[in-house]
């Protein structure tokens, strides 16, 4: 079992089953032709979404339980996990004052620089903060602190798990502003904390239906924005029942069990 992206074709996986792990969205360049040769030597690959696996994949066979790309090689979704254990709802009362934070905020995690900013959309962000003055709004960085925020956000970063928690906790909706995203793990880490997610259609948001609402793809800062405030207009969130649609798919017990299934596939599956 390899990463799918880092490194070549592993010389053993001529006679040796491989399964390879995709979690990195490439369009181009040497990257994704490594990318492509190492997926071409693999038995099957692992999808960390259906929207990672559907810019790889060519076609489906219809007799093949797995899509098959064009070289003939299977694929499978089986998303990251999250520690459920970790993540849970709080007292959103209590850790607002323990915060200093006001009721209803908005909270969005991701990076602030560079090509990791433009990925996850923090300029984006930034406009929608601005253009909603009245809504305060938190951000957990995992790279550097901006040198100036608007009043209405607040800024963290690189907070260990356990203050993440914390955060989440005493928020009211998360948000997704990503250009693209193969998972987005932050979001179901969220979801495990019981916040409903404002999110465009990548990732594991993509063809699907989760707590919250979804903005159009190529969602203007208005449609975020009149999203947001629909999502704060309903009220109080079933904060557990938000984080048992989510727990039960990517639930680390539930995720080791497609593994383990996975592996015993393809180790009696015989050359």
């Amino acid at each position: 079992i390899r990463n799918a992206t880092w490194f070549p074709p592993i010389k053993a996986s001529e006679r040796v089953p491989t399964i390879s792990l995709l979690q990195d969205i490439i369009a181009d360049g040497p990257q994704r032709e490594m990318q492509e040769a190492v997926i071409k030597s693999s038995r099957i690959t692992v999808c960390n979404s259906e929207w990672t696996r559907s810019k790889y994949m060519i076609f489906k066979n219809a007799d093949a339980a797995d899509p098959i790309d064009k070289n003939g090689t299977r694929f499978r979704t089986i998303p990251l996990p999250v520690d459920f254990s970790l993540f849970r709802p709080g007292n959103a009362m209590g850790l607002q004052q323990a915060l200093s934070l006001p009721d209803g905020c908005v909270l969005w995690v991701g990076a602030s620089q560079g090509a990791a900013g433009q990925v996850k959309g923090w300029d984006i962000f930034l406009r929608i903060v601005r253009a909603n003055v009245d809504i305060p709004f938190v951000a957990v960085l995992k790279d550097a602190m901006p040198q100036s925020m608007p009043p209405n956000l607040r800024c963290y970063e690189r907070l260990p798990h356990e203050e993440l928690i914390k955060v989440m906790g005493a928020c009211r909706v998360g948000l997704c502003t990503s250009r693209t995203e193969s998972q987005h793990l932050a979001g179901i880490e969220m979801g495990a904390c019981g916040l409903p997610m404002a999110a465009p259609p990548v990732g594991v948001y993509w063809k699907r239906t989760f707590p919250g609402m979804q903005v159009p793809e190529n969602a203007t800062v208005h449609d975020y924005s009149q999203t947001i405030r629909l999502i704060l207009a309903q009220g109080q969130a079933n904060t557990d029942g938000i984080r048992e649609s989510w727990r039960k798919e990517f639930d680390k017990p539930v995720i080791k069990a497609q593994w383990e299934k996975l592996v015993e596939e393809v180790e009696c599956s015989g050359r």
